[in-house]
């Protein structure tokens, strides 16, 4: 028996990185996987992938800014599967830019799709999961979230706010028997790859992780396996940190 058996996991931001990565853990585990991505190609690859290891996942493009969108897609997903248990809401943006220089275009852009997309999710489940009494949230935080970062305002002040929205569904969702928590990862992925890229600025950044290495996004997936099985029904509201020590 898997750790997700008759858990069917919806999955924002699935065609690449930490949300593809989370979506082929949590299939392994025995879920149902409803693979959301705004690049629908993406997406069915990452679906076919787990199908073709014996999974089961579907793949759907959407916007997760648009919330007719979204209610299409947790429809289709409920028709589907029967039903949705899980959100991981794992799609993001960056646009890096000093505050001087930066547009406010670029700031509500990442702002509409880390903080508002987060709540147009999580609005689209939740008329379902308050009838069933049961659900999991999870929403992905950043540790520039938590201590700001320099050169990337816009997204330090999303991901903050993904925290709080967090907070505030766990306070607001307990009495329907509905949990939310926020992961908090660093990993090497496409958002880090200018990072990453340039060695001087990779050094910096890495002499800030006590561990000194970027985490792969499998490196990341067991936590994001651990928030969406039963191991974590009595966890809300809380931030779990798998950041190699960033935010000490």
């Amino acid at each position: 028996m898997g750790r997700l058996d008759n858990v069917t996991v919806m999955v924002t931001g699935g065609g690449s990185g930490i949300g593809r990565a989370g979506a082929i853990a949590m299939a392994a585990e025995g879920a149902r996987v409803a693979v959301l991505d705004i690049d629908d190609a993406l997406a069915t690859r990452v679906a076919d992938e787990i199908t073709g290891a014996g999974g089961a996942a579907r793949a759907w493009r959407a916007d997760i800014t648009s919330p007719d969108e979204m209610t299409a897609a947790v429809d289709g997903a409920r028709d589907w599967a029967g039903g949705v248990d899980v959100l991981f809401h794992s799609a993001g943006i960056v646009a890096p830019a000093m505050l001087k220089d930066m547009t406010v275009e670029s700031f509500e852009r990442v702002v509409s799709v880390n903080l508002t997309g987060a709540f147009v999710c999580l609005k689209a489940v939740l008329p379902h999961w308050i009838e069933a009494k049961r659900g999991k949230f999870i929403g992905v935080t950043s540790p520039a979230g938590v201590r700001g970062q320099v050169g990337g305002g816009n997204y330090a002040a999303a991901k903050g706010g993904v925290i709080a929205l967090v907070k505030t569904a766990a306070a607001e969702l307990a009495r329907y028997g509905i949990t939310a928590n926020a992961l908090l990862p660093i990993a090497a992925t496409a958002m880090s790859a200018k990072v990453r890229e340039d060695p001087k600025l990779e050094e910096r950044f890495l002499s800030m992780i006590p561990l000194r290495r970027w985490a792969s996004p499998e490196d990341i997936a067991p936590s994001v396996v651990y928030l969406a099985s039963s191991d974590s029904d009595y966890m809300t509201g809380s931030i779990l940190s798998v950041d190699g020590g960033r935010t000490i």
